[in-house]
């Protein structure tokens, strides 16, 4: 009865699939494959890059030097402008501008960039010479939004409000004062463009300038306002959720008003189909008469959202991952979810690029971490490849059902000597086929075991002695420092920091958001909020994400 129950247990495993190593590519990964990747080393790729004269253009910003940098299909730089005053993160997407004339002159194709330090540069896409350069006011973050063009102008948002400038020279048109903005993207309908503050202020403005507060919501508008055929659509962003409104564009009178998450990306549309997501879900709405949710799916995404076709988006799934969910829209009610697995990991709010060369299709993906990844469609080549190593595979298989199946009757009729070395024959070959994924896990728990150690800070001879081996905390006011010290046991940031703030009287100002808490002030200094370098780093993540050790240094300054 025994050796029943045993060959039994061994048939049954015949009839279990042997799984490989690796998971199943999901099917874009399978129509798609990895061409080359290019490190930027620190900084962000806060916005999708641009296709242009044959050229990736990708624009950097953060720990990084603020540059644009221009790469070949096969991933050689070809040229690099940089910008060492823009000291803050550079989000305004890069503009591409055919050449052309009008009143004010005649101009060459251009690469439009926009400076957190007020510059806007004009650049020559081949080489990265400037063209025109133009300084604009600042007030902190100097331009964070979209710009756009209209005929032979341009049109760019700034901190405090909104400038026309002539495309042949870049000389301002004129300049109208609005709300104090941040990633106020601009959008033209009928004439009249609008902008949104962090006031949730609504601006209308006309050809010649002026301004109209067209309305005003509790919350903060971070996105170029969208003209659906609803009506004019506004994502407004609250501490703890946010709200898409739908306006009259002329009165600014309120037809709709949607509730959705914390946190929201910028919405896109095409055609009569607006996407809007947050930290929560991501919802497709359809925009007639009026807009109405036709699909909504869990997802948690905060930047820019990529609508390569009518049918098909790719967006950014803003976590430590780094998945990017690929969503398939067959033109009515269904909206379906699969992640892609780019090979890249850390956060990323920047959409894809997607564009096509002799004959090949390119994706471009990029994320917090400064690293570009390219994939482009399979090649003939690769899936004959594909298939080969497949076969090798079934080979395996197929042996090991044999050695399988041979155990089993070698068990049964007795014949142990048989079964001991059939059975030893097929442990080799299961062993075979997992060792890579073997080596891989056993990589990752020494990397996580024994971890790099980290940059520190230099020691400040005067601070005390019984500081040394603990944790300690910076804060930098008006030009001055106060290090707190003596920590021990705190395992964030953010923990760190409220203890250090309570022992000299520090207030702390806390905003909530999906991706983690930030500080807005500290002692009732809020700038344009505060960022944080750990152990002389500068962080990436929210300060009660991002874990500390034992003689951590975080130094907290204004931005």
């Amino acid at each position: 009865m025994f050796q029943r129950l045993i060959a039994f247990f061994l048939f049954s495993l015949m009839l279990l699939p042997l799984v490989s190593a690796d998971q199943e590519a999901s099917s874009w990964n399978q129509e798609n494959s990895p061409a080359w990747e290019y490190d930027f080393g620190t900084g962000y790729i806060s916005t999708s890059p641009v296709f242009v004269d044959d050229k990736i253009i990708v624009r950097t910003s953060g720990n990084s030097e603020p540059s644009v940098t221009a790469l070949e299909l096969d991933g050689t730089m070809v040229w690099k402008h940089a910008n060492l005053l823009s000291k803050n993160n550079d989000m305004s997407p890069v503009l591409p501008v055919n050449a052309g004339e009008g009143i004010c002159g005649t101009w060459p194709d251009l690469l439009l960039v926009g400076w957190t330090n007020g510059v806007i540069d004009a650049l020559h896409p081949s080489n990265g010479t400037v063209y025109w350069s133009t300084q604009t006011e600042v007030a902190g973050w100097g331009i964070t939004g979209a710009a756009i063009v209209s005929e032979d102008h341009v049109i760019f948002p700034t901190r405090r409000g909104v400038g026309q400038f002539c495309l042949a020279d870049g000389s301002q048109e004129w300049w109208a004062e609005t709300g104090l903005g941040w990633r106020n993207g601009v959008s033209l309908h009928n004439g009249s463009l609008y902008s949104g503050d962090e006031l949730g202020t609504l601006w209308q403005i006309d050809s010649s300038g002026n301004t109209t507060s067209l309305a005003t919501f509790d919350g903060k508008i971070r996105h170029a306002p969208l003209m659906t055929q609803a009506g004019l659509l506004i994502h407004v962003q609250s501490s703890m959720s946010s709200t898409v409104y739908i306006l009259d564009p002329v009165s600014g009178e309120e037809r709709q008003q949607i509730p959705a998450g914390p946190s929201p990306a910028m919405p896109v549309l095409n055609g009569q189909y607006a996407v809007v997501a947050d930290s929560m879900h991501l919802q497709m709405m359809k925009c007639a008469v009026a807009c109405t949710v036709v699909s909504q799916i869990p997802f948690h995404t905060n930047g820019e959202i990529g609508w390569q076709n009518e049918s098909h988006l790719i967006v950014p799934h803003n976590t430590p991952d780094s998945n990017w969910g690929s969503f398939v829209f067959d033109g009515g009610q269904n909206l379906t979810l699969e992640l892609i697995d780019t090979g890249i990991t850390g956060y990323g709010t920047a959409a894809p690029l997607w564009f096509s060369s002799n004959g090949m299709n390119y994706t471009v993906f990029g994320n917090d971490q400064s690293l570009l990844r390219v994939y482009q469609s399979n090649y003939r080549e690769e899936v004959e490849v594909t298939k080969d190593i497949d076969w090798v595979t079934q080979g395996f298989v197929f042996t090991a059902y044999v050695l399988l199946a041979s155990s089993a009757v070698f068990f049964l009729n007795g014949k142990k000597e048989l079964f001991l070395r059939t059975s030893s024959l097929l442990l080799v070959l299961i062993l075979l086929l997992i060792l890579p994924e073997l080596s891989q896990v056993w990589s990752e728990a020494v990397d996580q075991a024994l971890p790099e150690s980290s940059t520190s800070e230099v020691w400040d001879e005067q601070w005390p002695d019984s500081w040394l081996g603990t944790q300690i905390v910076i804060f930098e006011i008006d030009g001055e420092e106060t290090a707190v010290g003596g920590f021990v046991g705190y395992e964030n940031v953010f923990s760190v920091t409220k203890a250090a703030a309570d022992e000299v009287g520090f207030s702390l100002s806390v905003e909530q958001t999906g991706i983690g808490m930030y500080i807005s002030s500290i002692d009732g200094v809020e700038g344009n909020g505060w960022e944080y370098d750990l152990d002389g780093s500068k962080g990436r993540l929210s300060a009660d994400n991002t874990v500390i050790e034992s003689t951590s240094i975080v130094r907290w300054t204004p931005v």
